[in-house]
């Protein structure tokens, strides 16, 4: 049974942080807003697996990534106008590395990942994760031209420029979404076995 108040309580606590990596990803608020909410529709659709995984937000930050960047990539670079001159360079900065070292630097300033966890979700072995963390980690702070200690606190900017700029749809409508996502997989599925019989 998929408990409603376990996913809406998780839904609460996460957003916010995958806001905040999706934004550093690609600079886009607009298309990190929709990719968390997307990200957690599905999350409602596969519930009952999720809610037994020890840590459902890092099964659910790859995809919000992965439909964030999509997003962003397919449309013209769109950045808020209201951003600080600070976070605009930060990613700005981030734009100009690899996107294993965007990747690796974003999982362990604002996701708090372990090496070895981070290493999985960028998907290179912890030697190669290790390398990519250590040169973007050092182009960043050449790019913003401060020591490589006060990269989190940049980060922390990143993080806190988009808290509390989104109004979130309730978890309720997010769940409805996922139950409607869920019925049509259903229908598509019978419809193609009842085409291949």
């Amino acid at each position: 049974m998929r408990d409603p108040d376990q996913f809406d309580a998780f839904y609460r606590d996460a957003r916010e942080r995958l806001l905040a990596q999706t934004f550093a990803l690609t600079g886009d608020l607009a298309a990190s807003r929709r990719a968390v909410r997307d990200a957690f529709v599905v999350a409602w659709h596969r519930w009952r697996k999720l809610s037994q995984h020890e840590d459902p937000e890092s099964v659910v930050r790859p995809h919000a990534w992965k439909l964030a960047q999509h997003r962003h990539t397919a449309r013209v670079w769109h950045r808020d106008k209201n951003i600080s001159p600070d976070v605009k360079a930060t990613l700005d900065a981030l734009g100009r590395l690899s996107a294993h070292q965007r990747r690796a630097l974003v999982l362990t300033q604002l996701a708090a990942v372990s090496m070895p966890q981070m290493a999985r979700e960028v998907g290179v072995p912890l030697e190669v994760a290790e390398r990519e963390l250590q040169h973007g980690s050092t182009q960043l702070s050449l790019a913003l031209d401060v020591q490589t200690p006060a990269l989190r606190s940049r980060f922390d900017d990143v993080a806190a420029s988009v808290s509390g700029t989104v109004r979130w749809q309730r978890a309720t409508i997010v769940r409805r979404a996922g139950a409607a996502r869920r019925r049509t997989h259903t229908a598509v599925g019978v419809v193609g076995a009842v085409t291949a019989l």
